[in-house]
């Protein structure tokens, strides 16, 4: 898996026209990276291999073939449409038997992928946005990213980090993307209040046990000296502190940007499959592309 922009890009495709983004998203890293681009799509009926009745293996063996001829004539409109000439739909497109979370995690792991590029979706059809994105995210070994709207250029990059080594790591390949794209990037740091712990005071009353300010700007220095000490490669930049919540903060900036990009894991020490994370919960709720950086040697028991 490589540190900056992808060598190859696996595309997750549904059957209604939601993953067109995030098919463009990929024709368009093709054209600034030279990605390699693979495309798949799961039908998410039993395999032939797990059914007794050789009618139903028929069946499947004939839906599996019929979704491909048509899907590859709608992605061949889309790739004439951009004027993409590299591959063939046809050449590059997968249709397989399987849920659409185990098919995108076991082809990336298969293909050496880099990048996972899907689109935004609803809680219904092939591709239910928490049902595929969730396991993806926490099993996957590359990076993914979420393309929710029409693809635009990336001038402004949105980094949250937690000061964890692993979000560090994050910041660093995101300045990766930016020098690849001349964009600016924004390294965000929430602060949220711890809650106030009360102790008995020498007059026998019960008072702060510490003061929020006093923890405040200890979360602050830390983070500019981290900032300060940070290679930033001549890429433009600026940090921002703010106190609130992560998902919160994020959301309400993201007008601002054009990318928000973060590491999957952090100091909270949540796994990736635990609901409410902050990578997932952003992605679930942006109306701009997240994409969510994975640590090479991280794993997680599941």
């Amino acid at each position: 898996m490589t540190e900056g922009p992808p060598n190859r890009v696996l595309v997750g495709v549904d059957n209604d026209r939601k993953s067109d983004q995030a098919i463009r998203a990929a024709l368009d890293m093709n054209r600034k990276f030279g990605s390699r681009l693979q495309l798949v799509h799961a039908v998410d009926i039993p395999r032939p291999e797990d059914v007794a009745s050789l009618e139903v293996a028929g069946m499947s063996a004939e839906i599996e073939a019929a979704t491909f001829e048509r899907l590859a004539a709608q992605i061949q409109e889309l790739f004439d449409a951009e004027s993409y000439t590299e591959d063939r739909a046809a050449d590059v497109l997968e249709v397989t038997i399987g849920h659409p979370s185990r098919v995108l995690i076991d082809r990336a792991a298969d293909t050496a992928v880099d990048l996972i590029v899907m689109g935004k979706h609803e809680k219904h059809g092939f591709f239910d946005f928490g049902s595929t994105v969730r396991p993806v995210l926490a099993k996957a070994t590359c990076h993914l990213w979420v393309q929710p709207a029409e693809c635009r250029p990336i001038h402004k990059i949105l980094v949250p980090i937690d000061l964890s080594e692993d979000s560090r790591a994050a910041l660093r390949i995101a300045l990766k993307w930016a020098e690849k794209t001349s964009a600016s990037v924004t390294a965000l740091h929430c602060f949220m209040p711890p809650e106030l712990a009360y102790a008995p005071t020498a007059d026998g009353n019960l008072g702060p046990a510490y003061v929020v300010n006093d923890v405040r700007d200890l979360a602050q220095r830390e983070f500019e000296e981290a900032m300060d000490a940070f290679d930033w490669g001549g890429v433009e930049h600026e940090r921002r502190f703010i106190e609130g919540l992560p998902v919160g903060t994020i959301l309400e900036l993201q007008d601002a940007f054009d990318l928000i990009a973060m590491g999957s894991h952090g100091r909270t020490g949540l796994s990736a499959a635990v609901l409410g994370n902050v990578a997932y919960s952003t992605m679930k709720e942006a109306r701009i592309p997240v994409l969510a950086i994975r640590q090479p040697n991280r794993r997680w028991l599941l």
